[in-house]
């Protein structure tokens, strides 16, 4: 065969390789999109644990030295996609859709200054949820655009137990995804700013509620049962969080900024979060005592969010 044409068998030879091997890392990419069919309903395990340390004890309590306390709550939910049931006189934009939640096996505990409290002294846990439903408004995407409880508030001895568990649960509830098919190690950011009041008297006119930006990276993607599994991991500029710690002996309201990070296992077959894992830290909050006018002067503190949520069972597809 003559140089020419040897060079030339080559060269198409290659070029068909590169173009196989292109297409292979095409076909390899994933789509994702959550997928919200009417009447799936979904049961999950939610975990969340908040801790706070500061210095200066006295600031606080009747006690020199340093303070630390924690609260931990754990509850199951069946959540059920419903149509939203319209207010009168309200127009729902089409496709926004209903999330019905029902609470079970809630239970929580809170240690203060390294003592386990008691009921009299920590009354205020997930446990007065069990039995109840929330219901939120979502977007396409996931995303929360409205968050009530399925029943009367000021029927639950603290009603701003609604206020905590629409701040342990939403910011958690859903990740934001990108448009486009993406493949193992690609990146992509979003953002996400949640709120709501208190309706407690001693935090009249403060508000829980959360923001931060966050940039996401797909660590893993693989087959499973037929289905394809995405890892992806979150790292996140905490812009600014607001929350009250409650714990009879210390009733604290705490605002700042800080960082955080978010593991998510998609199923991205069927549309649904499989499981989620994260840690938030707010470094120097501010920190108020609940009734009181203002943040206490000279105080150095820290507060660290975890939550974990785990799909134990698709009852209804």
């Amino acid at each position: 065969m003559k140089l020419w044409l040897r060079a030339l068998w080559l060269g198409l030879c290659i070029s068909l390789l590169w173009m196989g091997l292109s297409g292979l890392a095409e076909a390899e990419k994933v789509t994702l999109n959550l997928q919200f069919p009417e009447g799936r309903k979904a049961r999950y395990k939610n975990t969340h644990r908040i801790e706070y340390f500061s210095n200066q004890a006295e600031l606080i309590i009747s006690m020199e030295g340093s303070m630390r306390m924690s609260i931990d709550s754990q509850w199951r939910s069946t959540e059920e996609i419903q149509k939203p049931e319209p207010e009168p006189m309200e127009e729902i934009p089409e496709g926004i859709l209903a999330v019905k939640a029902l609470v079970e096996k809630g239970s929580g505990k809170a240690v203060f200054l390294g003592e386990m409290q008691t009921w009299e002294q920590f009354p205020f846990t997930v446990d007065m949820l069990n039995g109840r439903s929330f219901i939120w408004r979502i977007e396409p995407t996931g995303k929360v655009i409205q968050f009530d409880p399925d029943f009367q508030a000021h029927k639950v001895e603290r009603q701003d137990m609604v206020t905590d568990a629409f701040l342990y649960w939403m910011p958690e509830y859903s990740l934001v995804l990108p448009d486009y098919p993406v493949d193992k190690g690609d990146t992509w950011t979003g953002e996400l700013t949640l709120e709501r009041p208190f309706a407690s008297m001693d935090l009249m006119g403060k508000t829980a509620g959360v923001t931060f930006k966050s940039t996401y990276k797909v660590k893993k993607i693989k087959k499973k049962k037929g289905r394809i599994e995405v890892s992806i991991d979150e790292e996140r500029e905490l812009k600014e969080y607001r929350c009250w710690i409650d714990i009879r002996s210390a009733s604290l309201y705490v605002a700042g900024s800080g960082k955080g990070k978010c593991e998510w296992v998609i199923d991205a077959t069927r549309g649904v979060v499989l499981s989620s894992k994260s840690r938030m830290t707010l470094d120097e909050p501010m920190v108020m005592k609940a009734g009181r006018g203002g943040p206490i002067p000279n105080i150095s503190a820290e507060v660290v969010i975890h939550f974990e949520r785990k799909l134990e069972k698709l009852e209804k597809e």
